[in-house]
């Protein structure tokens, strides 16, 4: 009787110690990793834009004018509520330089992105203006969600 409760000690207690034994190693392995990844400081941190582009009149109505400019028989063909995410490219001067759309429905974000060149294409944004009051690009990304009315 003693010599078994002997060997459940023994199993016990070497049970415990085999687990933080691993404990221990995993912290090892993540701290090896962290200290192997060289910080590059030359590198600057991503400009800070304190006024992003806009649409005028905001970026509410921007969305409202792509929902007015889509092509009234791909609406009516939707069977569902569809979403994109809209992202566009404002230069210095505050011309749209790039329209990009990605969803789930190729189709949506090509007549999205149709109706978001339309909207675009001859409307000025107020650019980007970074801390020191100068123009800068920036890059607007806006969710775009179209509901079918019942």
């Amino acid at each position: 009787m003693k010599t078994n409760f002997i060997i459940i000690a023994l199993l016990t207690f070497s049970g415990i110690s085999a687990q933080q034994k691993n404990v221990k190693s995993v912290e090892k392995v993540t701290t090896r990793f962290e200290k192997s990844q060289p910080q590059d400081q030359s590198v600057p941190p991503p400009p800070i834009s304190l006024f992003p582009a806009q649409f005028p009149g905001g970026n509410k109505l921007f969305i409202k004018k792509v929902a007015e400019n889509m092509d009234q028989n791909y609406i009516l063909t939707l069977k569902q509520n569809a979403k994109t995410q809209l992202i566009l490219k404002i230069d210095q001067a505050g011309n749209v330089i790039n329209i990009s759309t990605f969803g789930p429905s190729e189709t949506f974000n090509e007549e999205v992105h149709k109706a978001a060149t339309k909207t675009t294409s001859a409307i000025v944004w107020q650019p980007s203006k970074n801390k020191a009051g100068i123009n800068t690009i920036d890059i607007v990304k806006l969710p775009f969600t179209f509901k079918i009315k019942e």
